[in-house]
């Protein structure tokens, strides 16, 4: 007999307070082909390209247990599947991850925040813009959520590297990135970065 639980909670991007309850269901429902974009997929090869076991997966998809955030990113990068699918929206009550608290770490997140904006109002998911940067969709999803630690898809603005890191400004290496997160994105609908 399965056991209602309440719904998981876990660092999520700005926006989202916890995870659908019913979230299994829907990670199953995508990856069956019931719901979703992608081609339907077995387990066993849905689990191997994420990096668990088919058991694990079973175990998700059936409810009896929730996946750590660095499996959801994949399993959602596999399955194309973007927040406001998987998760509720609402305020999560914690304040956002920033790295240390630092000025640094705060100009890194406000960038971050942008990208995820910019994002957005494209109406891109996190696979659309993986496919056009390079980045990995999970990688993306982590730095959108200000989770991507001292990731090397940062890097200082040539302009400041005379300055004191306190004082240089952050950008992204990715130029794909770095446009789109300072509102400078320009490439067409079809047109490849």
């Amino acid at each position: 007999m399965k056991t209602e639980r309440p719904p998981a909670r876990m660092r999520l991007p700005e926006g989202f307070s916890h995870l659908r309850a019913d979230l299994g269901q829907i990670l199953k429902d995508h990856r069956t082909g019931v719901k979703g974009v992608v081609e339907p997929i077995s387990q066993d090869a849905l689990a191997m390209s994420v990096g668990i076991t088919r058991v694990a997966l079973s175990r998700i998809e059936n409810g009896h247990t929730w996946p750590q955030g660095s499996t959801l990113d994949r399993i959602m990068e596999e399955l194309e599947l973007d927040w406001p699918q998987v998760a509720i929206a609402g305020d999560s009550g914690r304040p956002a991850l920033l790295f240390d608290g630092s000025l640094q770490a705060t100009k890194i997140y406000q960038l971050c925040r942008r990208l995820r904006l910019e994002r957005e109002a494209l109406g891109w998911s996190l696979a659309e813009l993986s496919r056009r940067s390079g980045v990995s969709a999970a990688q993306l999803s982590r730095i959108e959520r200000a989770q991507g630690g001292r990731s090397g898809v940062f890097t200082w603005h040539p302009d400041d590297l005379g300055e004191v890191p306190e004082d240089r400004r952050v950008v992204f290496g990715n130029p794909m990135l770095a446009d789109l997160a300072a509102g400078r994105f320009d490439y067409g609908p079809d047109e490849e970065s």
